[in-house]
């Protein structure tokens, strides 16, 4: 009898023990899954915020670029007859470079916000084509067609024609560059440089060039880099944005409040931003935060009003990473010992 008991004893111990054991389990469980919900969850708040913020950045941008061309398109009025056409050619350009920048930001843009661009873009185009119309009216004696270019073709000399034509067929990343204040375009092997009273509050346009060094002192109001291979570009404060196509094996050195970076490899970026740099069909790139100074430059801030308390050099958006819980492999932080600390040139 005694025996028996001790073997049940014995038995309902060991039951306790292995309940006890898959309890502990299910609460381990429970307690790990809670934790990859809070951080699924923190995850999903960092982003939501970041886009909140792409989003607030994007319609400032929007606004103040819509005011200004509002403003341009009241002053037509006002040109001189023999710069209306350049007048024109320009605004139009600027409608077109706010509609890639909407097309880019259409990935996280509201529908609304995105339908309420689109409006307001169409909406100044009209208006702008109606303005142009109206201070540069076609000639009568042309030939009639359902094509206005053709219609407006067929009144012009033969130079002004293949002028014309010539306009048409460049792409607009070629107008940008043409119309650019300030502008590198075709160098191979050389130092270029630019001092703030040639580029300050103005477009700068960089194309094309292979192994060289650029040096911009100043605070320009944009930057547009296309096919860049084995450069260094250095660049004081710039107030709006930069734009990045298309380069190869380079490193900039660049403080913005935009930075847009496409189709870009092998390539490292020493950056100040306030808002947070977009990549887009880009890989093997780096960032480090951006160590370049010269005379001047605090003057350079002051003048754009770029803050340096907040930078965001080590946050980047990549479009073509959408994974909330895991890292772009496209994009990477520099590793400390390999940054480059004290720029000669």
């Amino acid at each position: 009898m005694a025996d028996w008991q001790g073997t049940v004893a014995v038995n309902t111990a060991g039951a306790e023990d292995h309940i006890s054991s898959f309890t502990e389990k299910l609460f381990k469980r429970e307690e790990e899954r809670q934790a990859q919900l809070q951080k699924r969850k923190q995850e999903e708040s960092e982003q939501s915020f970041r886009i909140q913020e792409s989003v607030q950045l994007f319609l400032d941008s929007f606004k103040s670029e819509l005011q200004i061309l509002k403003s341009l398109l009241v002053e037509s009025s006002k040109i001189e007859s023999t710069r209306l056409i350049e007048h024109f050619d320009n605004l139009s350009l600027r409608v077109s470079k706010l509609q890639r920048y909407v097309s880019e930001s259409a990935m996280f843009l509201p529908p609304y916000e995105l339908k309420t661009a689109q409006n307001l873009i169409t909406s100044l185009q009209s208006g702008i084509q109606e303005k142009r119309d109206e201070l540069l009216p076609k000639k009568k004696f042309a030939f009639k067609t359902s094509n206005r270019k053709a219609d407006r073709r067929t009144a012009m000399p033969e130079n002004t024609k293949s002028e014309e034509t010539a306009k048409d067929s460049k792409s607009e990343d070629d107008l940008v560059i043409e119309l650019a204040a300030c502008k590198f375009v075709g160098v191979s092997n050389k130092t270029l440089q630019k001092n703030g009273n040639e580029i300050n509050k103005k477009d700068i346009a960089l194309a094309s060039l292979t192994d060289c060094t650029v040096l911009l002192y100043g605070a320009p109001s944009a930057i547009h880099m296309n096919k860049l291979k084995n450069c260094k570009v250095f660049c004081g404060p710039v107030p709006g944005s930069i734009f990045i196509r298309e380069c190869i094996n380079c490193t900039f050195v660049l403080s913005c409040q935009q930075l847009r970076i496409h189709s870009t490899t092998n390539s490292h970026f020493y950056i100040h931003v306030t808002s947070k740099a977009i990549i887009e069909d880009c890989n093997g790139i780096k960032f480090a935060p951006c160590n370049w100074t010269y005379d001047g430059q605090e003057e350079d801030y002051a003048t754009t009003g770029l803050t340096k308390d907040r930078n965001n050099w080590d946050k980047v958006d990549d479009f073509n990473w959408l994974a909330a819980d895991a890292h772009s492999p496209n994009w990477s932080i520099l590793d400390e010992s390999e940054r480059i600390t004290s720029w000669s040139f």
